[in-house]
């Protein structure tokens, strides 16, 4: 097959379509990799001219720009494909981390006409923006599409954060990304016969060029909705998948993955990944190749690259490839790639010395839509520090750190500003904040937020009150932007130039990874921790157990309450010895009392999470020292008013609990009233709930000497008091009434 870059694209999906009627081109699967659709070549290229021909029936041409929403899909390849087939450029979102003020940002930056979203995704409406929903492809056989004959059009703006607030867009043409592509496809020796499975954001310029490698290779490609810790080898073997691109805090994940990995073994046809995007650990990766035995090669670029410009090559031997990665080598230059080492003043270094890696070619972009600078004598400057020595023959390049400021969290850039911002608008305690990179196990590196507060702020106060926001959400700042940890220090002892900039570069340097604590870490007793539990807390099989211990038979399973972490905050209390002696589950929400009694227990504990709530509302609370008893059938089961006077009548331990004085208040909760149905398979309430209400919170303290579960709904309303929340809620069941009704039958 002659390459992409002797034809336009238009006429390349032709020849594939022509080559490989039949062949699967694209697979759309389930998080478990089950497939749910099945795209063949021919039936590939009727898609994309559908796609043109709708682009065109908006009004749409040449060098128009477009907006994307979409979690990952073959749709969204698809409308890719399309517009960059007819000239139109497209600028991909992030449908998790983009707020909707860089929504506006991005879509006004760019001028884009129309915003396509994915059916669900929702989105603000922008004056003079044509929001469209996709749906399917409908053939338009009366409408002509112009297809574009080359490949020098501008086709992609990706946005990559910088040093500044705002993130900037780099433009990418065609060629650019074909180039990149081509270099991959040879770099990797992808053929018709390998099939791509898309691991990473297909907005991310990693996921983006790889299809595209394989896509001019005649392979196929699977796309799930999103990366699965738990489906990692699932996904991989259902799918039947060759190779994949993946970020070191994925390797970290499957480290732990031996089982899943070992029961699927003999069906997953993986050969090698890929590794890059984010800074990378020669030991895990080491680990990885003996456990699992795949090869995984390590690969550098930037967005402004298209991908990639350096890779470890396949054609090495076993040593040298063991020594590359033990050196923890980014690899050797792309045939595109003119890859030097500048100093300072532009001049190139030599093999051994340090300096700015830049890079010129084919593959790097035009420039940023703000026109920021970004070159130096033709060479792009990546802001990347590295060396180089030459091995038989061949130039081999290694990173020593960034000039910049960026932080890269599991590959994706982090702006240092743009969070300092964040942090402003969300705790007004703080005098300056500067963010700074942490070294991070998981992702690789996380970001820190070292903050100066405001003279006369009970600092203890203030810092747990931004914990809590930063866990429970804020529209100001993404999940995955959110600093992960947090450290106090005096503006008198900030390093500062002598014209008063604050030097990040040195205050990462003097403070060690130990002054820095968790955001998980909300309050210290004489006998507790109380931590939030998180997807990789170490806590979280034990989480589960204590979970299941109080829950019985209506626990679910642990990938179910996996899940559930991400919808809740469950609130642990750890023992001196890292043992649990409890844990408490809420949820914020902005439902009103009528609409919180109307609600299922599922419906609350999954549905119901809202950043921006006024009410917290607690779903669960588990003791270590609860004994499960066995329980009862009863029947009839007793209508509302029974069960109303039941609970007045002071029978049920649960509501003696919760109307008990906690925190140093007056009065404990009351009931507002009981729901029928509320959790059907619960038979010690018989499918009852009851929701009470807790005093508005008010100089709350927590009682070192009451039981771990007081203590608990004290953090909650501790939280409460902080947040400027006046309305707290247990949504919880009349945990006795089987019991009781047993012994009076």
């Amino acid at each position: 097959m002659s390459t992409i870059s002797q034809k336009s694209l238009h006429e390349h999906f032709i020849s594939l379509g022509k080559e490989y009627p039949k062949k699967i081109a694209l697979v759309a699967t389930d998080e478990k990799g089950a497939v749910t659709e099945e795209i063949t070549y021919a039936s590939l290229l009727e898609k994309i001219t559908a796609a043109a021909a709708e682009l065109k029936s908006l009004g749409l041409q040449k060098g128009d720009r477009i907006a994307l929403a979409f979690r990952n899909s073959p749709a969204l390849l698809i409308w890719s494909w399309a517009a960059w087939a007819t000239g139109i450029v497209t600028v991909p979102m992030d449908t998790k981390r983009d707020t909707p003020e860089l929504y506006e940002y991005k879509i006004n930056l760019n001028k884009a006409k129309v915003l396509i979203l994915e059916r669900g995704i929702q989105t603000q409406k922008l004056p003079g923006v044509r929001i469209k929903v996709h749906t399917e492809f409908t053939p338009t056989p009366d409408v002509k599409v112009a297809w574009e004959k080359a490949l020098s059009h501008q086709a992609l703006v990706l946005f990559t954060s910088g040093t500044t607030g705002h993130p900037k867009g780099a433009m990418l043409s065609l060629e650019n990304l074909v180039v990149n592509a081509e270099g991959i496809r040879e770099w990797l020796r992808i053929t018709s016969e390998d099939r791509f499975l898309v691991t990473l954001p297909l907005h991310h310029i990693n996921s983006t060029t790889f299809c595209l490698s394989t896509l001019l290779a005649g392979g196929s490609i699977a796309v799930p909705p999103n990366y699965s810790n738990s489906h990692f080898w699932t996904q991989m073997a259902k799918t039947a998948a060759t190779i994949t691109s993946i970020v070191q805090s994925i390797v970290f994940d499957q480290l732990h993955r031996e089982k899943e990995f070992a029961a699927l073994k003999d069906k997953i046809r993986l050969t090698r990944i890929q590794i890059g995007s984010a800074p990378v650990l020669a030991q895990s990766v080491q680990e990885f190749k003996t456990k699992f035995g795949i090869s995984l090669y390590q690969g550098y670029g930037q967005t402004e690259t298209a991908l990639r410009v350096t890779g470890v090559p396949m054609d090495v031997s076993d040593a040298l490839y063991e020594q590359l990665v033990e050196e923890n080598s980014i690899g050797a230059p792309m045939p595109w790639a003119d890859l030097q080492i500048f100093d300072e003043e532009g001049r190139m270094r030599g093999e051994g010395e340090e300096g700015e890696l830049v890079v010129k070619g084919a593959a790097v972009m035009e420039g940023y839509l703000g026109r920021e600078p970004a070159f130096r004598d033709g060479y792009f400057l990546t802001g990347d520090i590295g060396t180089y020595k030459v091995i038989d023959g061949r130039k081999y390049f290694y990173l020593k750190g960034r000039k910049r400021e960026i932080i890269i969290k599991g590959g994706v850039n982090i702006s240092p500003v743009a969070v300092e911002n964040a942090l402003q608008r969300i705790s007004h305690d703080i005098e300056q904040v500067h963010v700074v990179a942490v070294p991070d196990e998981r992702y690789g590196e996380e970001a820190g937020a070292v903050i100066s507060w405001k003279e006369g702020v009970d600092v203890d106060a203030a810092k747990r009150k931004l914990k809590t926001v930063l866990l429970l959400g804020s529209p100001y700042i993404s999940a995955y932007e959110t600093p992960k940890y947090v450290a106090s220090l005096p503006v008198s002892e900030l390093p500062m130039t002598s014209t008063g900039k604050v030097q990040r570069s040195v205050l990462k340097s003097q403070l060690p990874y130990e002054k820095f604590e968790s955001i998980y870490g909300l309050s210290k007793t004489s006998e507790y921790r109380f931590t939030v539990l998180h997807r990789y807390s170490r806590w979280s099989a034990s989480s589960y157990e204590l979970h299941k211990k109080c829950w019985g038979d209506i626990a679910g399973t642990s990938e179910e309450y996996e899940k559930s972490i991400g919808r809740q905050l469950t609130i642990l209390a750890v023992k001196p010895d890292d043992s649990l002696a409890g844990q408490i589950a809420l949820v914020r929400s902005n439902l009103s009392e009528s609409e919180l009694l109307a609600k299922k227990y599922d419906e609350l504990a999954s549905e119901a999470f809202d950043r921006a709530g006024d009410t917290l509302v607690c779903v669960s609370i588990c003791n270590a020292d609860y004994k499960p008893r066995a329980i009862p059938v009863v029947e009839p089961v007793p209508s509302p008013e029974e069960v109303r006077t039941y609970l007045q009548e002071g029978h049920d331990p649960v509501m003696k609990f919760h109307q008990k004085p906690k925190g140093g208040q007056t009065e404990g909760a009351k009931l507002i009233d009981v729901i029928e149905g509320g959790r059907p398979k619960d038979a010690s309430s018989l499918g009852y709930n009851m929701l009470l209400k807790y005093p508005e919170p008010n100089n709350i303290a927590i009682t070192e000497d009451a039981p771990v579960s007081n203590q608990l709904i004290e953090v909650v309303l501790l939280l409460a008091q902080d947040l400027g929340i006046k309305d707290v809620y247990a949504y919880s069941r009349p945990g006795a009434l089987a019991s009781y009704l047993s012994t009076r039958a």
